[in-house]
């Protein structure tokens, strides 16, 4: 029963991601698909705008914004813009949606951030979760990676993860904290970044030893 329950619970939020991940996108739309496309291996310069929150909880897109900047930054995929910059330059071009910027504040941002991507979010889920053995966090985001040249989507993810999703008997692998669940869920997203900024790495170190 609680196993049924758990799973209803997962099946309503990961609908609710789907359904609003498609209204909330950007240049083209999000992705029908858990995750598409391919992160650049280039090491680029890219720009984490602001977070849309979707949730009604005040300071959610800032949380949510913060902790993937943090895995985005520790990748190593690309060269980040600080995030100072990035909110100075959206209030002094006065996009009001950062989330979901048009073709022409794409070319504003390229322009001013000098940068070839931007990666786009939205935070969908963040609440505590009501189950047979307490409370548990959960957490949803939609993320575009998009080419500001072009205002393509090159990559998007969308993703919702619950602190019991893991657990076994005994409470095992249940996890409780929301702030951790975040910090997994964002390891979790961009884990195709990390896996460039690997590359790119092994590329360079490769480079650099060849005679």
């Amino acid at each position: 029963m609680r196993t049924l329950r758990r799973r209803a619970g997962r099946t309503r939020l990961a609908a609710l991601l789907a359904a609003s991940a498609l209204l909330a996108g950007c240049a083209g739309g999000a992705p029908h698909r858990e995750q598409g496309g391919a992160v650049p291996t280039d090491h680029p310069r890219i720009a984490l705008l602001p977070f849309e929150n979707l949730t009604g909880r005040e300071d959610q897109g800032r949380h949510f914004t913060q902790a993937f900047l943090a895995e985005l930054a520790g990748s190593g995929a690309a060269e980040v813009v600080d995030m100072g910059q990035v909110e100075a330059t959206v209030e002094k071009l006065r996009i009001r949606a950062p989330a979901s910027p048009d073709r022409e504040q794409l070319a504003m941002l390229a322009e001013s951030l000098q940068v070839r991507y931007v990666l786009l979010g939205s935070v969908m889920e963040a609440r505590m979760l009501r189950t047979a053995d307490g409370e548990t966090p959960a957490a949803g985001v939609s993320l575009r990676l998009v080419e500001t040249a072009t205002a393509k989507i090159v990559w998007a993810a969308v993703k919702v993860k619950t602190g019991d999703e893991h657990e076994s008997v005994f409470g095992w692998g249940r996890e409780d904290s929301a702030e951790r669940l975040l910090t997994q869920l964002a390891e979790e997203m961009l884990r195709p970044f990390r896996d460039a900024g690997d590359a790119w790495r092994k590329r360079t170190t490769t480079n650099e030893v060849t005679p």
